[in-house]
């Protein structure tokens, strides 16, 4: 059996299997009950090379959909606008914020998905984004995403996992990102 605080630990925004295998944890830890996710990950025989992978299809079997299904915290995503200073509880203006860039390359099942979801996905109107820019090249987009703060790169990735066609969201950089070819949609 892993050890548990892995998961609580993922669950809290640390990086512990990997971007992609956390934000399926997190993912998950908004549409699943407490009780179920821990019971997966208590399942587990941390002694196969493949368990993070088996756990992570378990998660996709068992989550039953978004997270308006379960009782959980404001993630700004219900229509408010305005971010809470950490500092000093005031109201930021949304437009004043300098962001945080991330790349990021979205994996596909395939050539034909990434074509046809590329106008559609993923949304950039979401509140915490403040610009993006996109690259399609086979089964991957390509993705610059300016978001207005770092924490808010969990969310979006979180948002990303609604999509069926979507296998894995990679880390990616300014370079490859530059270099990426834009195949035409």
């Amino acid at each position: 059996m892993p050890d548990p605080s892995l998961l609580l630990r993922a669950i809290a925004g640390e990086t512990v299997f990997g971007l992609d295998v956390d934000s399926r944890i997190r993912y998950a830890s908004n549409s699943m009950t407490a009780r179920l996710l821990v019971e997966l990950f208590q399942r587990c025989d941390d002694t196969q090379a493949d368990w993070v992978q088996r756990f992570t299809e378990s998660l996709d079997e068992c989550t039953v959909g978004g997270p308006d299904l379960l009782m959980g915290l404001d993630d700004d995503r219900a229509g408010h606008e305005e971010a809470l200073d950490e500092n000093d509880g005031s109201l930021d203006d949304p437009s004043e914020a300098e962001g945080f860039p991330c790349y990021l390359k979205l994996v596909f099942t395939n050539a034909e998905a990434a074509y046809y979801q590329f106008p559609l996905f993923p949304a950039l109107n979401e509140p915490f984004v403040l610009g993006a820019a996109r690259m399609r090249e086979s089964e991957f987009q390509h993705l610059r995403v300016d978001l207005r703060r770092r924490e808010d790169l969990q969310r979006f990735i979180e948002g990303l996992r609604v999509n069926p066609h979507l296998v894995a969201v990679e880390e990616s950089s300014e370079e490859v990102f530059g270099k990426a070819p834009s195949h035409a949609v």
